[in-house]
């Protein structure tokens, strides 16, 4: 057994010997849902390749359990669902699929908050989509991705806080192509206002990446970086807040990689226009400080819009700026990018549910190299006699890349029966 799994092993060990018996007291309020799952798939190419597509059928049984302890100064949740996954014609891929998170709070003081969070995946399906990481492998062989968070948050008034914090991020790939990674990034924030309009935000993050290959190829570099940035905040009325602010992130490589600085600055808009209708602005500037090829300057900008009603939400977002992919299995390293995306659920009925939501984005690497990535999903989710819910899934992914190895199209379509009991006491 690898130490990261060990690691993973002793930390869940942990969790149940000592945190859980703390809250099985009086005045705790327990909630605990057990559920199974049995899902059907059809996947039209499942390793990705534009050339040569390869259907399958994939049949999972996945049990699970959803736990939440609480009192007035703690609370315990923890979700949790391994997967057997068969499949009809490449059995050589049949696996164990594994996701959990674990999140634990604590009011040590009445100022002085504890926070813990962790989310563990394995999984063998070649398109990743967990905390924003949108990469892609061309193979079935199975990976391993942890991201640990804790924070010690000190309250010194209504909107006050001090928070020092730590995150812990791992991956591990079966295939041995593909770089293992660590990410450790000590961080600190203040949130403070002067008086009821005027506000201040300082964060700070330091970062620092290594990365490994099982096989005789050179890893990707490790690298160093600090990340810095500071707003102010006016608040106009109860419902509108504006800002303005400046960020810095630079990056350390150890070998050959081109070393980087960024600067950017931003403005932004938030209105709350009434309790169902919210929208928000933000734009600016980046500048980016190589090391010795060209700088460059670009824009950055993200807008969202969300409306609520009693049936129905929709929300519209836009992105754009720059960024960095290197903790994945695509290294793409430092992009320039812009993205469109919007959502739609509706409740037809009490018990019949539906959504609907579509994605596009446009990337650019440091070599000139672009690729667009459009997504589309929609479903449709049926309730029935209190204890079981069935669901009808749709998703279409399709890339198209100056390298023409690297494009594909994907269609797949899932039907999930799953029953659960929510118990309280």
């Amino acid at each position: 057994m690898k130490t990261a799994d060990i690691s993973k092993l002793l930390f869940f060990i942990v969790t149940y010997f000592f945190l859980f018996p703390m809250l099985c007291f009086a005045g705790y309020r327990y909630e605990i849902e057990p559920r199974i799952s049995v899902q059907q798939v059809y996947d039209d190419n499942i390793y990705l390749d534009s050339a040569d597509e390869e259907s399958d059928y994939l049949i999972s049984v996945s049990p699970g359990i959803n736990m939440n302890i609480s009192s007035q100064n703690s609370s315990l949740s923890l979700d949790y669902s391994p997967a057997w996954v068969w499949y009809h014609t490449n059995d050589e891929n049949n696996t164990v699929r594994h996701y959990g998170t674990l999140s634990y709070g604590q009011i040590l003081t009445q100022h002085v908050k504890l926070d813990l969070t962790n989310t563990y995946l394995k999984s063998e399906v070649p398109l990743e989509e967990i905390e924003d990481i949108e990469e892609v492998r061309r193979t079935r062989n199975t990976y391993q991705r942890n991201m640990a968070d804790a924070s010690l948050e000190y309250q010194f008034g209504l909107e006050d806080a001090l928070t020092f914090g730590y995150k812990h991020s791992l991956l591990e790939n079966k295939d041995v192509t593909i770089d293992d990674g660590t990410v450790q990034s000590p961080f600190a924030e203040i949130n403070y206002w002067l008086n009821e309009r005027n506000g201040l935000e300082l964060n700070y993050e330091f970062t620092d990446a290594n990365f490994s290959r099982d096989d005789d190829a050179t890893p990707g570099d490790d690298y160093a970086g600090h990340s810095a940035d500071i707003r102010y905040i006016y608040r106009f009325t109860p419902h509108i807040k504006g800002s303005v602010g400046y960020a810095f992130t630079n990056r350390d490589f150890d070998g050959l990689t081109e070393d980087y600085a960024i600067h950017e600055g931003i403005v932004g808009l938030e209105y709350s226009l009434s309790p169902t209708l919210s929208l928000s602005l933000e734009g600016g500037i980046f500048a980016l400080k190589n090391e010795e090829s060209d700088d460059e300057t670009g824009s950055v900008y993200k807008a969202s819009l969300e409306k609520r009603s009693e049936r129905w939400s929709v929300t519209i977002g836009a992105k754009g700026g720059w960024d960095e992919t290197y903790l994945e299995a695509e290294r793409r390293g430092l992009t320039t990018y812009w993205s469109a995306d919007s959502g739609l659920e509706y409740r037809f009925m009490q018990r019949l549910n539906g959504y609907a939501n579509v994605s596009f984005r446009q990337d650019e690497d440091v070599e000139d190299r672009e690729w667009a990535t459009f997504r589309g999903n929609c479903g449709l989710e049926w309730e029935f006699l209190d204890l079981f819910s069935l669901s009808l899934d749709y998703f279409y992914t399709q890339r198209n890349d100056d390298v023409d190895t690297d494009e594909y199209k994907v269609n797949r379509v899932m039907l999930t029966l799953t029953t659960s009991k929510l118990w309280k006491w």
